[in-house]
């Protein structure tokens, strides 16, 4: 008995030291699927379905940054373990498509593409979906109605657990180049897109965005602000707490001197996916990862919320 206590003092601090050391070890990057997913070609805009076992994601074989680069849609398996070779979606490849976003148990897809409209008009970029069938092939690609597109640039949709909608646009009437909004699920569809407000929005832009499926974590590209490593985008993340939006932060841990966007989370996987460059000089995006829960703890910390 007269050595059980500093027996446990000894393992509590043990414990202690181990975890001190696992808070304070620097975040890891992890570049996912090397030479398969992620290439020399440019990838990004990650989305995995709700079982983990489908990747859908935008490829070009055109350089980042440059201009007038042309997207398509590829996906790839997981089977034991082990992610197939990626193949160019069914429903994409004869347009400019990205930023795909799988839900509703995998069966829809929204997508971002250039295509012509139904009545064969040329449109801007706007938000298209498609559904598989019973044999679960895909369908043919439907553009969503207005008001949730408009004559502007729509950007990557995303959705909540309660089936609301959210994305970022370039239309009138928004703070600055880019704003991101919602658009709220109801008994007979869906309402007007809501524009976000002051606390996302700025004069400068806001664009490709993630949301949890509480809805109540969204983290998203913000390109110009001044907290920004680099003036083409950084990632920020807001917490909701009482139907209040926190203030964003920048995820300085993940950001670099290159474009940092499109946000995919998998909190079952404590991980956050997203792309990057890397640096001004890339000309070529790959798809990364890192854990989540270290960041949600940081930043859920130090949120500040708007009086």
């Amino acid at each position: 008995m007269t050595h059980s206590f500093p027996i446990l003092l000894l393992g509590m601090l043990v414990f202690l030291f181990v975890s001190c050391q696992r808070t304070s070890a620097p975040l890891k990057k992890t570049i996912f699927e090397p030479e398969n997913i992620s290439t020399d070609s440019i990838e990004y805009a990650p989305s995995f379905s709700p079982s983990g076992s489908e990747i859908y994601f935008s490829k070009s074989n055109d350089q980042w940054g440059k201009g007038g680069m042309r997207s398509a849609i590829h996906y790839s398996v997981k089977t034991d373990q082990k992610w197939s070779k990626p193949k160019l979606a069914p429903f994409s490849g004869q347009y400019d498509d990205s930023a795909p976003h799988i839900t509703n148990k995998g069966r829809t897809l929204y997508f971002i593409s250039q295509r012509p409209s139904a009545n064969g008009q040329h449109t801007s970029q706007d938000i298209w979906k498609v559904e598989r069938d019973e044999n679960d092939k895909w369908g043919t690609p439907m553009r969503l109605d207005s008001p949730i597109n408009s004559s502007a640039n729509e950007y990557c949709l995303r959705t909540d657990g309660y089936g609301n909608l959210y994305f970022a646009s370039d239309r009138k009437g928004g703070y600055g180049q880019g704003d991101l909004y919602m658009v709220k699920r109801t008994t007979n569809g869906y309402s007007a897109p809501i524009n976000l407000g002051k606390s996302f929005n700025t004069e400068k832009g806001e664009w490709n965005l993630e949301v949890n499926k509480e809805g109540n974590i969204i983290i998203f590209e913000a390109s110009e602000r001044a907290q920004n490593q680099s003036s083409y985008g950084d990632l920020y993340i807001s917490f909701k707490v009482n139907d209040i939006w926190s203030l964003p932060q920048n995820i300085k841990e993940i950001n670099t001197t290159g474009s940092d966007l499109y946000p995919e989370l998998r909190e079952g996987e404590n991980r956050l996916y997203f792309s990057s460059s890397d640096s001004l000089r890339s000309v070529r995006t790959n798809i990364y990862f890192t854990e989540f829960s270290r960041l949600k703890d940081k930043y859920g910390k130090s949120a500040v919320f708007p009086k």
